[in-house]
């Protein structure tokens, strides 16, 4: 999971922090590694639990487990602080990759030759990489910009999306679709993506645009929906219960039914037996794209305004 120096340098800060029994928590691609790294640690002294749930994100921490199961502390790999109040103290192990872009933007360059400013994004996983692309593309005549660091998250681009008003396009780093569209469908400017798997540079523009109509064909849909389902997440990054309360109170005055739904991960299977016609997401705002396993209409809290506009 992680190089020689690392791996000491983790155990140093356990045992600097007199750390007996930990919470290991690791994203679902680091699984294959996280026995051996769980070894070494117990080696050193350290009693190791491995979180065997899915984990999403910083918002997905399970400091409240730990706690329960007798943890001093929570380790948490693969994702930055997400700025949540823990039960617990907790370790946010980044996991950097080193990845050299220049070979794959020299082989794309003639495609960003319209865009003369650009603004660079990425996952954290590849946040050393931007300060390599920003050279490169700024000896190639761009006027390269980077908010922050350069982070965007699947559901977080707020500092990245405020150069919209600067920049021609958006260039995402990295691999995946899932956080290049979370930034498409909220900018008004192009959106590349610079895939470090396959080379290619691509436009989410095609993505983006369905994605803008079938939420628009779901708030059309919800109209005539009476039974709604309001989804709230038990994670603690999740956990948007005023707003669910707020949303309930909206649909109450325009004479809709609606209950909430609470669990930690929300699958279709676990809403099975319930009669409803329309759900609304008050928990991760990117289950609206698995709207098909559903089979029902997906609202955002800010769509139901528009139910009683």
């Amino acid at each position: 999971m992680f190089d020689e120096r690392n791996r000491k340098r983790i155990l140093q800060e356990l045992k600097r922090r007199r750390t007996k029994k930990i919470m290991l928590q690791v994203p679902e691609g680091l699984k294959m590694q996280v026995q051996g790294f769980a070894s070494f640690l117990e080696e050193g002294g350290i009693e190791v639990l491995i979180s065997a749930d899915p984990c999403y994100g910083a918002c997905d921490i399970k400091d409240y487990e730990a706690k329960r199961l007798g943890c001093n502390l929570l380790l948490h790999v693969g994702h930055s602080d997400f700025g949540l109040s823990t039960q617990l103290p907790v370790i946010y192990e980044e996991y950097r990759i080193d990845f050299d872009p220049v070979p794959l933007l020299r082989r794309n360059l003639a495609q960003l030759r319209k865009y003369r400013k650009i603004a660079l994004a990425t996952t954290v996983q590849f946040l050393d990489s931007l300060k390599i692309a920003k050279k490169f593309l700024t000896q190639k005549g761009k006027k390269v910009y980077i908010s922050g660091a350069g982070q965007i998250l699947g559901c977080e681009t707020t500092g990245v999306k405020t150069l919209d008003s600067v920049v021609d396009c958006y260039l995402f780093l990295g691999s995946g679709t899932f956080h290049p569209m979370g930034l498409a469908v909220q900018v008004e400017k192009p959106v590349l993506m610079l895939s470090f798997e396959t080379g290619e540079l691509s436009n989410m523009e095609t993505e983006a645009a369905a994605y803008k109509r079938i939420r628009a064909a779901h708030i059309e849909k919800a109209r005539d929906c009476e039974n709604f389902g309001i989804l709230v997440s038990t994670k603690p990054g999740q956990m948007k219960m005023k707003s669910a309360e707020h949303i309930k109170n909206m649909l109450d005055s325009i004479g809709k039914k609606s209950w909430f739904l609470v669990m930690n991960e929300i699958t279709p299977e676990k809403l099975l037996g319930l009669k409803l016609d329309c759900l609304v997401d008050c928990a991760c705002p990117r289950i609206i794209e698995d709207f098909k396993m559903f089979k029902k209409p997906i609202l955002y809290p800010e769509d139901v305004a528009r139910l009683i506009s």
